[in-house]
């Protein structure tokens, strides 16, 4: 007799659906739509055109229905169109002979939709009147479509947390930190100039350049306008410098990056403009790439702002490639809008946009630039708007960029011209322009920790999530504790562990339901396919790391026996349990017999735990090692069959001799 190893059972049952489903797709008929794998689909594509598809995109497991009707003989982007708009994908032409598979960016568009889009726009207001009413739609659609109004209205009021003042040559350096939202914090640098006096406010919201706000680039900008007169405030963006301690980089690729950022920046505003040092008058902001998207919605948000210098940002066709600059639909707003125009609203005060050859900005010149005119136009301000192009230069914050950015500010904020040398500017080691230390570790007792605790400012379902992680944790808290170890840093290992794993599988459960997985036949039992054995095969497609994780790290710091009593309390003792049921129905079972049983079910037990439901996934894992049991029984001389029917008619027996005692008992 063949056992089968671990797992083995269930990869054939694995292998026989997938084989049976691969059958049903190949039985080529109008009833199954005539359906083939996407990637089938796509080689046939480049093959009958000659031409080579590259791939950013995952075409796994997505199936086309009548994939060949969907081909046009005569045109091979008809028929990509045809195939891709099916799963939301899109090509883009790389060579005469070379396309590559994108998935659709909603914030990306060509420059060609810009001009159009503009285009339209312009037919929405001819004169003063009817640009401000679009103007009024704008800036209160905007503040809706962003929700930023809740956000504001859950900030804290506190006093920010302030380091001393470095001192360079014509300028210092101060550390500070700012409570937003309960625990939240935003950290960054005050660049002021050492003169006495008011002085202007720029204020600089950070993009994604490498190093965030510490880098060079950066800080010889700060550090020259300080020089000059003006003080900035340069300050992390959400998830990035020391903000990551508090919720880490994954957060910034979230839509509420972008609230948290504007948030971050009107907090700031608000208290600089305490401060009297600050001359309330001049008030600028300038950013770069990302920072310039929130120069953007800044202007549009608060007319506390007197000028403003977008840098290598500015477009009609492009939002902002991450979700913190387009996260939230503020592009739809009264009917549909884009970056340009929303920055048109902050006509007729002083503006220029920097822009290059070599990023999406090079439209500027001959696309936003005289859009921007037109507007200002309408107040007989043209002069006040302005386009530095550097043609031959590329997406960064070079020295070019920067000399627009100073030759701006210096006659508009009134700054000293005599002190433009950036040679003075002291560039600073990110760890010294810390307010909590090296890696967090001086934050206040009540910073949060994880991003989960900012979501729940935002919706419902975040709090189901928190309610969820603190359910689990409860959990993984009472398992540890059961082993008694008495090592506190080993019982934070193995919680890390357990609670590590526990979330990776009700993620992937939650975002993998039966649904992903066809209908079909069970070929173990003959019968339809149940949600549940649907649930199982979806889930049975996480990562092997899940499992491996789990079990490695238990046994790092376990004993077999402690190992196998967190594998219990993972699957209530669904082993045991299962074990007394097999010692009920069959008749003196051998030791060999037991052996073998407990074998398939520690077996079943270490799988099931990568599985969440006990009544459905967990038991469909059982009931399969189960079956290999009976089928045990069967082949070594015993007949299943007729002991379970023998132990049915027991309990049955049982259960008529206990009536009739009670009914014996209540006529006495």
């Amino acid at each position: 007799m063949i056992k089968l190893k671990k797992n083995e059972a269930f990869k054939i049952f694995l292998l026989i659906f997938g084989m049976t489903f691969c059958n049903f797709l190949n039985a080529q008929s109008y009833e199954t739509q005539f359906a083939k794998p996407l990637g089938q689909v796509l080689n046939e594509i480049g093959s009958r055109f000659d031409v080579q598809l590259k791939y950013d995109a995952d075409t796994t497991e997505k199936v086309v229905p009548f994939a060949d009707f969907r081909i046009r003989p005569y045109s091979v982007e008809e028929s990509l169109t045809n195939v891709l708009s099916l799963f939301d994908y899109k090509y883009v032409k790389q060579g005469d002979k070379t396309y590559k598979i994108k998935v659709y960016e909603y914030p990306r568009r060509t420059p060609k939709d810009g001009e159009k889009m503009l285009a339209y726009l312009n037919t929405l207001y001819k004169d003063t009147v009817e640009w401000n009413a679009r103007k009024e739609c704008l800036k209160k659609d905007v503040r809706e479509k962003l929700e930023i109004d809740p956000i504001l209205a859950q900030r804290v009021n506190s006093k920010p947390i302030l380091s001393k003042i470095r001192k360079y040559d014509g300028y210092s350096v101060q550390n500070f930190a700012i409570e937003t939202l309960p625990g939240l914090y935003v950290c960054g640098s005050i660049y002021n100039p050492l003169s006495k006096g008011q002085h202007a406010l720029i204020l600089c919201p950070n993009g994604h350049w490498g190093g965030g706000r510490y880098n060079s680039d950066e800080q010889t900008r700060f550090g020259t306008l300080a020089r000059m007169g003006a003080t900035c405030v340069s300050y992390d963006l959400f998830g990035w410098g020391e903000s990551e301690f508090q919720v880490t980089m994954t957060a910034h690729r979230t839509s509420e990056a972008q609230i948290i950022q504007i948030m971050n920046g009107l907090t700031i505003l608000d208290y600089m403009l305490t401060r009297k040092d600050i001359d309330s008058k001049r008030v600028a902001s300038n950013g770069g790439s990302g920072g310039g998207s929130q120069v953007v919605l800044l202007s549009v948000l608060d007319n506390r702002f007197t000028a403003a210098c977008p840098t290598v940002s500015l477009a009609s066709h492009f939002d902002g490639g991450c979700p913190c600059e387009s996260g939230m639909p503020i592009q739809l707003a009264c009917g549909g809008t884009n970056n340009a125009e929303l920055m048109a609203t902050f006509a007729p005060k002083p503006l220029r946009v920097i822009s290059d050859g070599g990023d999406w900005t090079a439209s500027v010149p001959t696309l936003e630039y005289p859009y921007l005119q037109r507007i200002y136009g309408f107040f007989d301000a043209v002069k006040n708007v302005s386009n530095v192009h550097l043609l031959n230069e590329k997406h960064d914050f070079g020295v070019n960029k920067r000399a627009a950015v100073y030759n701006f500010f210096i006659p508009i904020l009134g700054l000293d011209k005599k002190m433009l040398d950036e040679s003075k500017v002291t560039i600073e080691p990110e760890l010294v322009m810390h307010s909590f230390g090296d890696n967090g570790e001086k934050m206040p007792v009540n910073a949060i920790r994880e991003f989960k605790y900012v979501e729940k400012y935002f919706n419902k379902k975040a709090n189901v999530q928190i309610n969820s992680d603190i359910d689990l944790e409860k959990r993984a808290h009472s398992y540890v504790e059961s082993l008694e170890l008495n090592d506190k840093q080993k019982e934070i290992r193995v919680y890390n562990v357990i609670r590590t794993h526990m979330r990776a599988v009700r993620d992937w459960h939650n975002e993998h339901p039966y649904t992903t997985v066809p209908a079909g036949i069970n070929p173990r039992t003959g019968e339809v396919l149940t949600n549940v054995y649907r649930d199982v095969i979806a889930c049975s497609a996480k990562p092997a790391s899940v499992h491996e994780n789990l079990m490695n790290g238990l046994r790092k710091d376990l004993t077999e026996e402690q190992v196998e009593k967190i594998l219990d309390f993972y699957t209530i003792g669904k082993l045991q349990f299962t074990l007394n049921g097999f010692k009920n129905i069959v008749p003196n079972m051998t030791e060999k017999e037991e052996a073998y049983v407990v074998s398939q079910l520690r077996l079943a037990r270490e799988q099931a735990v990568d599985y969440k439901t006990m009544k459905g996934e967990i038991s469909a894992i059982f009931e399969i090692y189960k079956d290999n049991c009976e089928k045990y029984f069967n082949d070594n001389g015993r007949n299943w069959h007729q002991m379970y029917k023998e132990y049915v008619a027991k309990l049955k027996a049982e259960k008529e001799a206990k009536k009739k005692a009670e009914e014996n008992q209540d006529k006495k």
